[in-house]
């Protein structure tokens, strides 16, 4: 109970955006309830005119009928316009917020997350705004209306009546809310085995081309047939809960109706009801009890839904875990002095260090290699630069500044990094040039593409720079997108670079003028320098070698070859060898 009032404050925060136009909603929808069931009523007088041949009276009802008809009709209309208004709103500031907190998540977030299922939570998050939106204001609202009205005009005639419509009520909203609680709790599962399933889907369909490789088709296949086996299961679980409700609340209005009309014809039989009055009550009975089982289909309508949007406002329940400053600091000339002073971190608390006693100081316009075998820690140590994760202990500074007292995008707004594994936007290839830069001009995009040696492949390309790469830049080479990946960070111009093993993909005679350009671009900047190819880190300033996450030499390429028992020295020897 407390998560569901939780989620629906959440609903409605959303939903007031406009304030005014959902206090506009409100009225017209509770005029055009009110309008909707003062029909019976007139069908009541009607039937009394007729009996007592007063055709005057009659004509009267019948013009107030149709004027009352007319007005509910203009309320209906507006009160759905006026809620298309709010629910707009709603759905758009929803995905906005939850968007912006998605995109504010850490790096391990979107480690632990499939893309699957974040783009479940989205679609079904954002349906379920529009339906449940509806179900509330459009249906429940218009029911507790009606039941207020109808027991009014009830109580006029005989309260037991009344009564006996109060304690069907009753007893329907609370079975209700036993078989709706079942049919939540079987939806969370099945929602989370559809999310297994969409899971399988995305991660296929973002592989395509290792399954193609591998020739693992009917792999995949038999991955989605395994995955549908629970699926199924849990499916039929969920709608089987739909029958239950039929069963229950179908023979409870039954058994209303046949206990309220049996109780107006005895009523009738000892004259203690007019022919107007049984009138109004059969239309009460024939318009009250299917919006009865309008309400009970909303109500499990509802369950369903508010799954569904417990999951989407779920993702805003999740913390930020590298905060921000509450007074940051912001560096004015960086000059890309940085300095790791016993720097300490491990991924997950009580497992082993990735990186321990890390103690390194970067001068001001300085290139330094980090190199070693994998998992050495050199990745974790850009990482932790850029505040991906913070340090368990020691801290990290820049021009003298602790990093944690820096603005996450302030810190990743003036470095720029080069991955080892580059991804584009499925867009033109001017357009992830020139992604980390604003205003900037074709003569610029073309200048970065020339010092990454991209400039002349793309002239060969139809469209040229308007060539679109394709989803994730499946249209490009390894090398191609590292190229690319070169350029976009030439064009950001930050002060501290970081290439991330940016020549992998390159070969002999592109790594060659890569690195010439490269090595002009650096010219006086900081920078950090990842390689397994140590011909990219030879010519660095000073090599770090880091094995098991510790600092275990460092020095040139010169001095590491004159040490006898260098770890660098072997590294170097073993990739001669196999060139």
């Amino acid at each position: 109970m407390k998560n569901f009032i939780k989620t629906l404050r959440v609903f409605y925060r959303f939903l007031t955006h406009r304030k005014w136009i959902f206090c506009l909603f409100l009225i017209a929808t509770v005029i055009n309830g009110i309008f909707s069931y003062l029909v019976p009523y007139f069908f009541k007088l009607l039937v009394d005119n007729l009996q007592n041949m007063d055709y005057e009276n009659l004509y009267r009802v019948l013009l107030l009928v149709i004027t009352v008809r007319f007005a509910g009709l203009i309320s209906h209309i507006l009160s759905f316009y006026l809620g298309d208004i709010v629910s707009f709103d709603a759905a758009i500031a929803t995905r906005k917020r939850v968007f912006k907190q998605i995109q504010d998540l850490d790096f391990a977030f979107h480690l632990n997350k499939s893309t699957g299922f974040l783009i479940s939570a989205f679609k079904r998050g954002d349906g379920a705004i529009w339906s449940l939106f509806h179900e509330i204001h459009h249906r429940f609202l218009s029911i507790i209306i009606g039941l207020v009205i109808m027991i009014y005009f009830f109580n006029q005639i005989n309260w037991r009546i009344s009564l006996i419509m109060i304690i069907t009520f009753a007893i329907s909203v609370v079975i209700s809310k036993f078989l709706v609680q079942i049919n939540i709790v079987k939806r969370r599962m099945h929602n989370d085995q559809e999310d297994e399933v969409s899971a399988i889907i995305v991660d296929n369909m973002v592989n395509y081309e290792t399954v193609k490789l591998f020739s693992q088709e009917k792999k995949e296949i038999n991955r989605l047939k395994n995955a549908f086996v629970p699926w199924l299961s849990t499916g039929w679980g969920y709608v089987n809960t739909f029958r239950l409700i039929d069963g229950a609340i179908g023979s409870l209005i039954n058994i209303s109706i046949f206990f309220l009309i049996y109780y107006a014809i005895y009523l009738s039989k000892n004259n203690a009801l007019t022919i107007g009055e049984f009138v109004l009550i059969l239309g009460y009975v024939s318009s009250f009890y299917p919006r009865l089982w309008d309400l009970v289909y909303g109500l499990r309508e509802v369950g369903k839904h508010y799954a569904d949007i417990e999951k989407y406002y779920g993702l805003l329940d999740y913390e930020v875990e590298i905060k921000d400053p509450t007074t940051p600091y912001f560096l004015k000339n960086v000059k890309g002095e940085i300095k790791f002073e016993n720097v300490t971190f491990s991924y997950k608390e009580g497992k082993k260090e990735a990186v321990g006693d890390i103690n390194l100081a970067i001068r001001e316009g300085q290139s330094v290699a980090l190199v070693g075998r994998s998992g050495g820690g050199k990745t974790t140590i850009v990482k932790l630069l850029m505040r991906f994760y913070d340090t368990d202990k020691g801290k990290i500074s820049i021009d003298g500044v602790d990093i944690r007292n820096l603005t996450k995008s302030h810190l990743r707004s003036f470095i720029g990094i080069v991955p080892q594994e580059p991804v584009m936007f499925n867009n033109t290839i001017s357009y992830n040039l020139a992604y980390g830069r604003n205003n900037v001009t074709q003569k610029e995009v073309e200048a970065a593409a020339k010092i990454a040696n991209l400039h002349d492949f793309i002239t060969t390309l139809p469209k040229k720079y308007a060539t679109n790469v394709g989803e994730r830049g499946v249209k490009l080479s390894g090398g191609q997108k590292q190229r690319l990946a070169i350029a976009r960070m030439v064009l950001s111009n930050p002060e501290i670079i970081i290439f991330d093993e940016a020549t992998s993909q390159l070969d002999s005679e592109n790594e060659s003028l890569i690195q010439e350009a490269l090595w002009k671009v650096v010219k006086n900047k900081t920078t950090i320098i990842i390689a397994h190819r140590l011909t990219t880190a030879m010519r660095a300033d000073k090599i770090v070698v880091m094995d098991k996450g510790k600092i275990v030499e460092s020095g040139s390429h010169r001095s590491l070859l004159a040490q006898k028992k260098s770890l660098y020295k072997r590294l170097w020897n073993l990739q001669i060898e196999k060139t």
